[in-house]
């Protein structure tokens, strides 16, 4: 997008920016983009996606956003296409940890 006056982008705008955080229980998360000086709620209502609507962090996502108040956020997302290309680097799915664990039944 051209450089242009926050106070501009409109939900017509397509935005290009990447998952900050998503919680799949909760059914929503935070989209980051540098066409923006704030982080943007996301619900996952409004993800283009079959089935569950689910997005990772550190996914590239285009986007369409309006101004409005969110929680705490700014800016709220209309439309979330998921991109085809890899998460970024260091993006991991989430900034905590994670494990597994395997259940085997004695018969």
């Amino acid at each position: 997008m051209p450089e242009r006056a926050v106070s501009d982008v409109t939900s017509d705008d397509v935005l290009h920016g990447h998952v900050r955080e998503w919680h799949d229980e909760e059914g929503w998360g935070v989209l980051v983009t540098p066409a923006l000086p704030d982080d943007v709620w996301a619900h996952c209502s409004v993800v283009e996606a079959e089935g569950f609507r689910s997005l990772t962090a550190g996914q590239a996502v285009t986007f369409s956003a309006e101004r409005a108040e969110q929680d705490r956020f700014l800016w709220r997302a209309v439309r979330i296409r998921p991109s085809a290309s890899e998460p970024l680097p260091g993006a991991d799915g989430g900034p905590g940890y994670s494990s597994s664990l395997d259940i085997t039944f004695d018969t």
